[in-house]
C-alpha cells in the first residue's frame, strides 16, 4: 500500500535524525562546488602574476594620484590630465591582458568541464549511496561503487536534456529571425509561453529518471521510459510533492531573509550559518524524501529507524573527544602535515608576492582601514555584535574546513588548490600592510583558526593518496576525514570566539 506524500518527508526527516552519516553526499557535493570556486581564483592569481611586473611600475609613479581619489580630493566633475597618462599606459597592457584572458576562458571551459563530470559522478555516488542507507546500511564504500557504475549514464542524461532543453528554446527565437516583424512578435510571445509549459511538463516526466539509473541500473532510453510510466500513474502525488518542495524552499528563504535583515543591522550577517544548514539539514532531508517517494511507488521496502540519534548528547561527548582525536591524527600522520604546511607556504609566498608587490600603498590601505574601523564603531571597539559574529566566523570556517578535508575525495588536487587560495589571502595581507599591523589583526585569532585548516588540508591530501590507492582505503580516509574535519570544530569555535570578542579590543587599542 502506498504512503501519502507527507509520509516521505517525515520519513527523512527521522532517517537524518537516526543516521546522520547519510548527509555525508552533501557535504561532498558542497565541497565540490567550492573546489569549483577555488580553482578559478587560484586561475586568476596564476595568470596576474606575469602582469605585475607591468602594472605596480605605472601604479607606483601614479602614487600621489591614487592617494589624492582614496582621499576624496578629486570631486566628480574634475579634470585631471593624470588620468588620461594613465589610462593611455593601460592601454598598451591590452594585448597581454586580451592574450591572458583568453588562456583563463579556456581554463575556465576545462574546469566547467570538469565540474559537469564530476557533478555526474557524485550524483550518482549519492543516490546509490543513499538507496543502501535506507534500506541496509550506509556504507560509504557505496559512493563509490555507484558513482564509477553510473557517472556516464547520468552525464548520457543530462546532456540529452540540455540538448533538448537548446533545440526547444531556440525554435520561438528563431521565429524572431525568419519571420516579418510585426508578426514575429505576436507569434513570439505565445511560442516561448508553449516551450516553457512542454519544458516544465519534460522535467516532470523525467522526475525520476536518476534514480532509474542507479537503482534498477536501466539505461538513459529506458530510464526515460520507466521514470515517464512512474509518474504519469502517480501525476498527483508527484504535484502534490513538487508544491511542498517549493513551499519549503520559500520558507527558508524567506527566514534566511528576515534573520539576514537581523544581522546586517548589527553590521553583521549569518548567511554561513544558513548555508550550513543548508547542506547538512535542508538538501539531506529532500534527497531523502524524494528517495522514500521512489523505492515507496516501486515496491521497495525501506528499513524503520525508530531510534534517533541525542544530538546535544552525541555533540557533547564528541567535542570531549576531539583533542584526542586531532592530537592522534597529528601524531600519526605527520607527513601529511608536512604536506599541508608546504601548500600553505606556497600560497603565502604567492599572496605575499602579490602584496608586496603594491607595498607602497601601505600608508593609504592603512588609512582606508583605519577610517573604515573608526566610522563603524558604534559599541565600545566593536563594530557589530560579537555574538552573531562569532555564530558567522564559526560558520564560515567549519564550511571552509569541511571543504577541504572532503574535497581530497577529488584526488585531492581541490584540497591543494583551496590552501593554496586561503593562504595566499594572508600572504597578500601580510604583504601590503606592515608586519607587526597584519599580526595585531589576525594573530589572536589566527593561530587556532590556522591549526585547524592546516590539519583538515592534512586529511584531505591524505584522502586523496587512499583514493588513488584503492576504494577499501578511500572509503576508510573518508571517515577518518570527517572526523578529523568535525573535531578541529573546537579550535574553529576558540577562534571564532577570540576574532568576535578580542580582536576587535586589541585593533582598538592600535587604531
Amino acid at each position: 500500500m502506498t504512503q501519502d506524500v507527507v509520509s516521505y518527508f517525515k520519513s527523512g526527516f527521522r532517517q537524518v535524525r537516526s543516521a546522520p552519516g547519510l548527509i555525508i553526499p552533501s557535504l561532498i557535493s558542497s565541497a565540490l562546488s567550492t573546489a569549483v570556486m577555488w580553482a578559478i581564483i587560484l586561475t586568476v592569481l596564476v595568470l596576474s602574476l606575469p602582469l605585475l611586473a607591468e602594472v605596480v611600475p605605472i601604479l607606483e609613479q601614479n602614487q600621489d594620484l591614487i592617494s589624492e581619489v582614496i582621499k576624496g580630493e578629486h570631486l566628480e566633475g574634475d579634470i585631471d590630465p593624470r588620468i588620461d597618462g594613465v589610462v593611455e599606459e593601460f592601454s598598451g597592457l591590452v594585448p597581454e591582458m586580451v592574450g591572458l584572458s583568453i588562456i583563463f576562458l579556456i581554463i575556465l571551459c576545462v574546469i566547467i568541464i570538469v565540474y559537469f563530470a564530476l557533478y555526474a559522478w557524485v550524483y550518482a555516488g549519492t543516490i546509490g549511496y543513499l538507496w543502501q542507507g535506507v534500506t541496509t546500511t550506509p556504507d560509504f564504500r557505496h559512493f563509490l561503487y555507484y558513482a564509477k557504475e553510473y557517472a556516464f549514464r547520468i552525464m548520457g542524461l543530462w546532456i540529452l536534456v540540455y540538448i533538448f532543453s537548446i533545440i526547444l528554446f531556440l525554435m520561438p527565437f528563431s521565429i524572431l529571425v525568419f519571420v516579418p516583424s510585426p508578426a514575429n512578435i505576436t507569434i513570439f510571445v505565445p511560442s516561448i509561453i508553449l516551450c516553457i509549459i512542454l519544458w516544465l511538463v519534460a522535467m516532470v516526466l523525467l522526475f525520476f529518471a536518476e534514480e532509474c539509473i542507479v537503482i534498477e541500473g536501466m539505461g538513459i532510453i529506458d530510464s526515460i521510459k520507466r521514470s515517464k510510466d512512474i509518474v504519469s500513474g502517480n501525476i498527483g502525488s508527484i504535484l502534490i510533492f513538487i508544491f511542498i518542495l517549493i513551499a519549503v524552499c520559500i520558507a527558508y528563504v524567506v527566514i534566511e531573509g528576515i534573520f539576514e535583515v537581523i544581522a546586517l543591522l548589527f553590521n553583521s550577517s549569518l548567511t554561513p550559518l544558513f548555508m550550513l544548514f543548508l547542506i547538512v539539514i535542508l538538501i539531506p532531508w529532500i534527497q531523502l524524501s524524494k528517495l522514500n517517494f521512489f523505492l515507496d511507488r516501486t515496491g521497495v521496502e525501506v528499513k524503520e529507524m525508530d531510534k534517533e540519534i541525542e544530538i546535544i548528547k552525541t555533540v557533547r561527548e564528541f567535542i570531549a573527544r576531539s583533542p584526542y582525536i586531532l592530537i592522534d591524527f597529528v601524531r600519526k600522520n605527520k607527513v601529511y602535515l608536512l604536506a599541508s604546511l608546504l601548500v600553505y607556504g606556497i600560497g603565502v609566498g604567492i599572496g605575499y608576492y602579490i602584496g608586496h608587490s603594491f607595498f607602497f600603498l601601505s600608508e593609504e590601505t592603512m588609512m582606508v582601514l583605519s577610517e573604515g574601523w573608526e566610522e563603524q564603531r558604534w559599541l565600545g571597539p566593536y563594530i557589530s555584535m560579537p555574538l552573531i559574529d562569532t555564530i558567522f566566523y564559526f560558520s564560515n570556517n567549519i564550511s571552509v574546513a569541511m571543504n577541504l578535508g572532503l574535497s581530497g575525495i577529488f584526488l585531492g588536487v581541490p584540497t591543494i588548490a583551496g590552501s593554496i587560495v586561503n593562504a595566499s589571502i594572508i600572504g597578500m595581507f601580510y604583504g601590503i600592510v606592515p608586519a607587526e599591523t597584519a599580526t595585531v589583526l589576525i594573530g589572536v585569532h589566527g593561530i587556532p583558526e590556522f591549526m585547524a585548516l592546516i590539519i583538515a588540508t592534512a586529511a584531505g591530501i591524505k584522502l586523496g593518496v587512499k583514493i588513488i590507492g584503492s576504494l577499501e582505503n578511500g572509503a576508510e580516509a573518508l571517515m577518518e576525514a570527517l572526523e578529523v574535519v568535525l573535531a578541529t570544530s573546537l579550535l574553529l569555535g576558540i577562534a571564532a570566539f577570540l576574532e568576535a570578542f578580542v580582536t576587535p579590543i586589541v585593533i582598538s587599542l592600535m587604531i
